[in-house]
């Protein structure tokens, strides 16, 4: 809270100081970037946050604009003026996370789609605005009314705008230290992970846009203000693709990046503008070069020579105390899993062919079967990365096949995957933190610290085993780990929301034998701790032996045995299509 504090206040006293050194002219340009700076921290939210760019925020600038010249044209009361502009802020926020929700619920790859349609609402907005003559003025626009609240646009109305986005700014650092933040970034950072975490990851981007959509209002109703003037521009493609500029070359992913972007960029332009003929092609220029080599901007350049002249503290903070979450939402009752002639097709290729077994309610459940044989698809099948062809999946009484993965949890189903997958640039805290906090922070969970500290019983089982080499590394960004340490921290995160079915895919690749010793006490102490059942595709037959109290075996998508591993494994026919291997 005091770097937020710290912040804002440097924020606040440089904007205070600018009309007192630089004078009421240069006050009122500053003042036009900094509106522009404020519609590009919500760009910047939603691209360097979630990593949704928008190609149209100037359609919710524009109708800020529209809205706030027609309240003012007919002058409105200041509380009827903040009424109706806050009604307009809240419906097309509201349209806006429906939109990019609708857009991403079927396919969490939609980026690209999203990005060009609302490109496409921007240009069409744009042409609407400029022919609907009776509510837009058409292309001369609307013009002919004061500021808000009779201020003077030259003087006065530069502190409502540096207060705006001195409030904006410090918004958005309060965020950033909250929950939801960790969700937002981790969208970007592995949405296939989040969603099997049990994440409908669509409304998160929707939320993330909803927020941007916002921001962009409130600048454009500042912007009709400030200019005395809305013209169709106000809603174009021009003014969109400026936001991302500034947003990008400021610095995507700080809170002030955009602001330092905008109003730098827009001095720079200005000034240059009459001396540079090409001035446009070099801020293009610099945009692409930025994107390419410095994604961070210039904020990354401010926060190194920050870090280097100690302008700014180095010390890590200390952490408090992990705390136990509430319990779990869903029935905590074990289950059997049971598949029924269960086929599951990829184009033309079948790669589950009537595969048919039953687990127990608890225990641990090995399958195994040669290369191929279509052991991680009954996994993904469960969790509904594969749909079913034909054929049933119950976990007890509840059908739970065909439904997106993010219902997984919901039927208290973890996952763990073949290939280690974490949220490489959250901090193993952080990791560990999501994983707890799924399935059971309600909405308000999101907006407190504190379910930043949670963590499970089984999650810290994990943690404080004494072969887990994860609790001396809590604040290292998960990228940076290991292999072997990739494992245990999936693993940790999996078991975080304490789920009553386990998949685990190869858990032990990659580890050394002495590992693979302490991954498979894990596995089995948290089975027994829970009464839990734990499904493990596994090649390694020691572990096998060590930890399954059964075996299905599968090949060429059908189940060949199930049984015992003794009794398996004595098998002919299944002696004939797969030996196994062993560390």
């Amino acid at each position: 809270m005091v770097s937020v504090l710290l912040a804002v206040g440097a924020l606040a006293a440089a904007l205070l100081a600018v009309p007192e050194l630089f004078g009421d002219f240069t006050a009122y340009q500053v003042g036009l970037f900094l509106i522009y700076g404020i519609a590009a921290q919500g760009i910047g939210f939603v691209w360097g946050r979630a990593g949704v760019l928008p190609l149209g925020q100037a359609l919710f600038f524009g109708v800020g604009a529209y809205v706030a010249a027609g309240l003012l044209r007919a002058e409105a009361p200041v509380p009827v003026q903040v009424g109706v502009l806050l009604a307009t802020v809240a419906a097309l926020a509201l349209a806006a996370y429906a939109l990019a929700a609708l857009v991403f619920r079927g396919r969490s790859d939609s980026g690209p789609y999203f990005s060009l349609m609302t490109l496409a609402l921007v240009l069409a907005v744009e042409q609407w605005a400029g022919t609907a003559t009776a509510l837009t003025g058409g292309f001369n626009g609307l013009a002919g009314f004061d500021a808000v609240g009779g201020l003077d646009p030259f003087s006065e109305l530069y502190y409502l705008i540096a207060g705006v986005s001195v409030f904006v700014t410090a918004l958005f650092l309060w965020l950033e230290r909250l929950p939801l933040a960790v969700l937002v970034r981790a969208v970007a950072d592995n949405e296939p992970r989040l969603q099997l975490l049990g994440v409908a990851t669509h409304r998160v981007k929707g939320l993330a846009f909803g927020v941007s959509a916002a921001v962009a209002m409130i600048a454009g109703m500042l912007f009709a203000s400030h200019q005395g003037i809305v013209t169709p521009t106000a809603t174009g493609f021009a003014l969109s693709a400026e936001f991302v500029i500034f947003a990008a070359i400021g610095g995507r992913f700080h809170v002030l990046g955009p602001v330092l972007g905008a109003v730098v960029v827009g001095v720079a332009t200005t000034e240059l503008r009459d001396r540079i003929a090409v001035t446009e092609m070099a801020m293009a220029v610099l945009f692409i070069l930025v994107v390419i080599r410095a994604p961070g901007g210039l904020a990354e350049g401010v926060a190194w020579l920050s870090r280097r002249w100690a302008w700014v503290s180095s010390s890590v903070p200390d952490v408090p105390d992990p705390v136990q979450p509430p319990p779990r939402r869903g029935d905590p009752c074990p289950a059997a899993l049971q598949l029924a002639s269960v086929d599951v097709e990829v184009g033309s290729v079948r790669i589950l062919d009537g595969a048919a077994f039953e687990t127990p309610a608890s225990g641990v459940v090995c399958l195994i079967g040669p290369n191929g044989a279509g052991k991680t698809s009954v996994l993904n099948t469960v969790t509904g990365l594969l749909s079913l062809a034909q054929g049933t999946i119950h976990l007890g009484a509840e059908r739970v096949d065909s439904q997106p993965p993010y219902a997984a949890l919901a039927h208290g189903i973890g996952r763990k995957l073949q290939v280690p997958s974490v949220f490489d640039s959250l901090s193993v805290r952080a990791n560990c933190a999501l994983g707890a906090m799924v399935g059971r922070v309600r909405w308000h969970d999101w907006l407190r610290t504190t379910p930043l500290r949670w963590q499970s019983p089984a999650q810290a089982a994990v943690l404080r085993h004494p072969d887990v080499p994860l609790s001396g590394v809590l604040d290292t960004p998960a990228g940076a780990l290991p292999q072997g340490h990739r494992q245990f921290l999936e693993l940790a995160v999996a078991l975080a929301a304490e789920p009553r079915v386990v998949l685990l895919d190869e858990p032990c690749a990659g580890l050394s034998p002495a590992e693979t010793a302490v991954m498979t006490q894990l596995i089995r102490d948290d089975q027994r701790a829970r009464n839990a059942l734990v499904v493990v595709v596994e090649h390694d037959m020691s572990l096998v032996e060590a930890i399954a109290d059964s075996v299905v075996v599968l090949h060429q998508g059908r189940t060949l045995a199930e049984g015992s591993y003794d009794t398996v494994r004595r098998l002919p026919a299944v002696q004939a299509v797969y030996a196994g291997a062993r560390k």
